[in-house]
């Protein structure tokens, strides 16, 4: 098999790992107290926690990919740790900004976009905008290194929109309300 063979398997085992234990753990979703009627494992997904988990999966995706064609394990670029960062401090923040004890009590999902994309009022800008910033900035990502063999290396204004989308995001969750349960009016 080639070097390109071996990368393929390598991203198609990534992907692959990281979808299992999406599916079959509460990795993505949010914490705390649940609703009496919710069962673990079934409470709403968090965007930020899917924030960070869709970095993470990419980062180890081209790393992996680039180690395997160039035979080097490629230092991180500024811009990697820019990524990486960005998702750690919304993730970090997402997770200050209502203490636990006066949060309400966690719902049942209603599937993964719905739940990231409602802000309890209904879908709202700044999560679908922080949506659209993270899987555009990550697509070009993954497609920009592979094509160069190297971390593509995102212009700082871009980072600046995902930083602006996770501000906006952190903002927009601090006015949120808990997601409608179903059966409520």
């Amino acid at each position: 098999m080639t070097s390109l063979g071996y990368a393929v398997l390598y991203a198609a085992g990534i992907l692959a790992v990281f979808a299992l234990f999406a599916w079959k753990t509460s990795i993505l979703r949010d914490r705390g107290a649940l609703v009496a009627s919710v069962k673990a494992g079934e409470q709403t997904f968090s965007l930020a926690r899917s924030q960070i988990y869709w970095w993470t999966m990419l980062v180890a995706l081209v790393t992996g990919w680039l180690l395997i064609l160039t035979g080097n394990l490629l230092s991180p670029t500024p811009q990697v740790l820019a990524l990486l960062g960005i998702s750690a401090g919304t993730t970090g923040v997402a997770g200050m900004v209502t203490p636990a004890d006066a949060s309400p009590p966690v719902g049942v999902s209603r599937g993964w976009l719905r739940d990231v994309l409602d802000d309890g009022q209904g879908i709202s800008v700044h999560r679908y905008q922080a949506l659209l910033a993270n899987l555009g900035i990550g697509l070009t990502f993954v497609y920009k290194s592979i094509q160069l063999d190297h971390f593509y290396e995102i212009d700082t204004l871009w980072l600046g929109v995902l930083g602006v989308s996770s501000l906006l995001y952190i903002g927009g969750k601090s006015q949120e309300s808990a997601p409608p349960q179903p059966g409520s009016a």
